[in-house]
């Protein structure tokens, strides 16, 4: 069993593996919630996925308290089940990987592995802090991707660097054409996000041949708190998975354990 975890600049989520299944998952605010989960799984092995070094440091501290073994912390120079193809590797966000890793592994495992060849692509978006789209050329070649504001960077943005825009949400989106101020402001965040994420995924399709007509080449997955606010606007089928970087970490663990 593993407890993976991926510690993020907001939020930490952790979750439980059993046999390469996601059984328990949970996104904490505070570091105490967190130790609480690792002490209520004294002699699960644990793997770590982080973008805040800080936090990393404590967490890590604890786990060897808890259960007397160090966890294993993902660095840039893990083995990856993915090749990169990406002109600064070094540079390449934890959470990226993990996150590509994480739809890689899915994507093996899923029903559908068996219709897809060659052409296909794999995106994972992540709707975190920032949002970011991760590419994966088949058969597991990372490619690049896109990194944008996240939703509300996008709104707190416009509200500190303008004197008079209120401070809004997606919740406020009605329309693409706003009849007032604040519904124009939520239409240009909102529309925004979709339309970089449709222009993606339609250059992938017209990059692509299909062994089957009836199938996309480019297989999605969507992940991160605003993940859901904004499926309902995108005009193509994926797939929601909460746990997705958890996916990753559980991955990348699996490929490493015998080394550590």
């Amino acid at each position: 069993m593993l407890i993976a975890i991926d510690i993020g600049n907001s939020r930490i989520k952790a979750g439980k593996f059993i046999d390469n299944k996601l059984t328990e998952f949970h996104s904490f605010k505070d570091i105490t919630d967190i130790l609480s989960f690792l002490m209520s799984n004294p002699k699960d092995n644990v793997a770590i996925s982080s973008v805040v070094p800080d936090k990393t440091k404590i967490i890590s501290e604890e786990v060897f308290k808890i259960n007397g073994k160090s966890p294993f912390i993902i660095t840039k120079d893990v083995k990856t089940n993915l090749t990169l193809d990406y002109k600064t590797p070094e540079t390449l966000g934890l959470d990226r990987l993990c996150s590509a890793e994480g739809a890689y592994f899915l994507f093996k495992n899923s029903e559908e592995y068996k219709n897809y060849n060659e052409s296909v692509y794999i995106l994972s978006i992540d709707f975190g802090t920032a949002t970011t789209i991760n590419i994966i050329k088949y058969p597991g070649k990372f490619i690049g991707g896109l990194i944008a504001p996240g939703l509300e960077m996008m709104f707190d943005s416009l509200k500190q660097k303008t004197a008079q825009l209120p401070l809004l949400s997606i919740s406020d989106f009605v329309s693409t054409i706003g009849k007032d101020t604040k519904s124009s402001i939520a239409s240009g965040v909102v529309t925004s996000v979709v339309g970089m994420i449709e222009k993606t995924f339609n250059d992938l399709i017209n990059a692509g041949t299909r062994r089957d007509s009836s199938l996309q080449n480019v297989v999605v997955y969507l992940t991160g708190g605003n993940a859901k606010k904004i499926i309902p606007y995108l005009s193509f089928d994926l797939v929601y998975e909460e746990g997705l970087v958890l996916d990753g970490v559980n991955a990348l663990w699996e490929l490493n354990k015998l080394t550590i």
